[in-house]
């Protein structure tokens, strides 16, 4: 399997992608792409210094869409983010509206809008943060992701014996398919009203639910219209 390297990565971090990839015997191709900046089959990478990550935050809200983009059209995602949030920090006396904030309220607020926007991905999206102290670590980290993506392997599944987050079983039940968190299963039921309804759906019109991907939403219409047993 080959890992696509967007043609417009020129950085330091994009070399150093391609010479673990080849120590691990993983192939690599530049071309042009147009969600993410990695992609090995369904995992996509987005992948900034913590200055890029804080300037995509603060320049219109361009972080969220590259995010949504990414979780419509990938199975597995992760933002790649390397270096101390120090140097995220000196981004604030480029930006026009900290030009005449002191430095010390102006770090707070940045600092505080960096944290929040990591917390914000855990905990409101199915998107993985990965940040690390620089480059190397964090090629380190996408590399090692991409080696496994490819092997076919059990995936870990904690037994629950009983779900505290929600009482309601159907949420329960959709939860169970791969990709689907609860926010998104509690907006299913919400749009089409049951379980199923869903399965009578267009992949489509599935779509329309904020963050459903057409991966998703075709893998959820599959399992809920099979005769047989199946396994994720």
């Amino acid at each position: 399997m080959t890992l696509y390297i967007d043609d417009r990565e020129k950085s330091i971090f994009s070399k150093l992608i391609e010479s673990k990839a080849k120590k691990m015997n993983i192939l690599t191709k530049r071309q042009r792409i147009e969600i993410g900046d990695y992609v090995i089959g369904n995992v996509c990478f987005e992948a900034k210094s913590v200055k890029d990550f804080l300037i995509s935050l603060m320049t219109g809200g361009r972080l969220w869409t590259q995010l949504d983009n990414m979780d419509r059209c990938f199975e597995n995602n992760f933002v790649v983010i390397y270096g101390p949030i120090e140097e995220a920090l000196t981004v604030g006396g480029h930006i026009k509206a900290f030009d005449t904030m002191p430095a010390g309220s102006r770090n707070t607020i940045l600092k505080n809008k960096f944290m929040g926007a990591i917390g914000r991905i855990n905990l409101d999206t199915d998107i993985k943060v990965i940040w690390t102290r620089n480059e190397n670590e964090a090629a380190e980290q996408l590399i090692t992701l991409a080696k496994m993506a490819p092997i076919d392997r059990n995936v870990i599944r904690p037994t629950i014996h009983k779900r505290v987050t929600t009482d309601d079983i159907r949420v329960e039940m959709l939860t169970r398919i791969k990709g689907v968190s609860e926010k998104k299963a509690k907006a299913l039921l919400k749009q089409f009203g049951s379980i199923m309804e869903l399965g009578e759906c267009k992949t489509k019109e599935l779509c329309f639910i904020d963050g459903m991907g057409e991966t998703v939403a075709k893998r959820l219409i599959t399992i809920l219209n099979s005769e047989e047993g199946v396994k994720q």
